[in-house]
């Protein structure tokens, strides 16, 4: 069998998934999703056909579609069809452009406009959450809690995040023009791609020697960089810390392990379980400090953020405040296929260092704290959630 032959055949097996697919549904997270690494799954876990029945069963798919469709088939969309059949939305296929886009918001550096994007919880749209200092979208006048109404002159309503997301970024040099929708103004912008770095870590002193650190991201380095803030700001004779991981989206476990081993001299940072297995510890050692800390999140921190947050409140090093986190207690693994294809797959679950479960459920703050207007996001006095934070830590406030 030729080896575009065997390309093809594989691929059909798609078909055998797509109408458990359709039925499954798929569930919306959060920008920048999460990519943990993790051991792969234990030989144990088996699929209801062999792999030759599989194979067969996917050529003669594949044989009758190509024969028979009305239309021309896509193969990388079946391919794709056939992962989402799992019902995981973690699980999933991308395609040679989907993989390097992946790869892309993770370096933190990316060609496009500068946003944070979320499915609105007010509308049936895509919401802009933070715009970056220095980027096109702020040099443009894009505000946080915007609505995108349309893309290029198509409507961009009732569009998933993903295609959204692929939709506003492009090369660079290329103008993207989006209509907005501003408390219920619709308003025109021409945004202009570039190169963008994404200010990951941001730091100040806030209030009355208060060191606050904004983590967007657990992307790659994202760690060293939190170090340098946070000794800067000791170098400050700071009093207390904020640490705002809201609407922090996930990244590398490895990179949030770095930065708990901040603040907890020896400990239990999650527990992780693959199918059938039992649970491993995973632990951290480093430092401490001896100043107050307040972790600041909200429904869109998912995650290595709950990670980090839970590890925080259950090794008694801060007190969280915000909202309910998102609820991802699963983490996945990267694989590199043929023709620049790349599979994620959800190989384990994880639990917070006391055996809990974050999974659908979300970590709950030690103090609840409504999430402020997206203009008011990140300043003092406004933005309510951090202020509390503040308040607390200049109390002297710890768990």
């Amino acid at each position: 069998m030729s080896s575009r032959k065997s390309s093809l055949v594989i691929a059909v097996a798609a078909l055998l998934v797509v109408v458990i697919a359709f039925w499954a549904g798929f569930v919306a997270y959060p920008v920048l999703a999460p990519y943990l690494t993790a051991s792969p799954r234990p030989a144990s876990v088996q699929t209801t056909l062999s792999r030759d029945e599989y194979i067969k069963l996917s050529g003669d798919i594949y044989d009758t579609l190509s024969l028979q469709y009305y239309q021309k088939v896509d193969a990388g969309m079946l391919l794709k069809g056939q992962v989402a059949g799992l019902g995981d939305p973690y699980t999933e296929l991308f395609t040679p452009a989907e993989a390097a886009d992946f790869r892309e918001q993770l370096s933190g550096e990316y060609v496009g406009i500068g946003v944070v994007i979320t499915p609105s919880k007010k509308a049936d749209a895509i919401e802009i959450v933070r715009v970056f200092a220095g980027t096109p979208a702020e040099e443009a006048g894009l505000k946080p809690g915007d609505l995108i109404d349309s893309i290029d002159g198509m409507t961009a309503r009732k569009l998933d995040l993903d295609t959204v997301s692929v939709r506003v970024k492009g090369k660079a040099g290329t103008s993207v023009r989006l209509k907005i929708d501003r408390a219920g103004t619709l308003l025109d912008f021409t945004v202009v791609r570039r190169n963008v770095e994404l200010p990951v870590v941001e730091s100040r002193v806030v209030g009355n020697k208060v060191g606050y650190i904004s983590v967007s991201s657990f992307s790659s380095g994202v760690a060293v960089k939190f170090a340098r803030a946070l000794h800067a700001l000791e170098d400050q004779k700071i009093a207390g810390l904020v640490i705002d991981i809201r609407d922090n989206g996930g990244g590398y476990l490895n990179e949030c392990l770095d930065m708990l081993s901040n603040f907890i001299p020896q400990g239990t940072a999650l527990w992780t379980k693959e199918a059938g297995g039992e649970l491993n510890a995973v632990t951290v050692s480093g430092g401490s400090v001896s100043f107050p800390i307040a972790v600041l999140v909200n429904e869109n921190s998912a995650s290595a953020s709950e990670i980090f947050s839970a590890a925080m409140q259950e090794n008694k090093v801060a007190l969280i405040v915000g909202t309910k986190t998102f609820g991802k207690g699963l983490i996945q693994r990267s694989w590199d296929l043929s023709k620049g294809y790349e599979l994620k797959v959800t190989v384990e679950e994880y639990y917070t260092p006391n055996k809990n479960t974050i999974q659908k459920k979300g970590l709950t703050p030690n103090i609840v704290v409504a999430d402020p207007v997206p203009t008011a996001f990140g300043t003092l006095p406004d933005d309510g959630q951090l202020a509390r934070a503040v308040q607390i830590v200049q109390e002297g406030k710890r768990p």
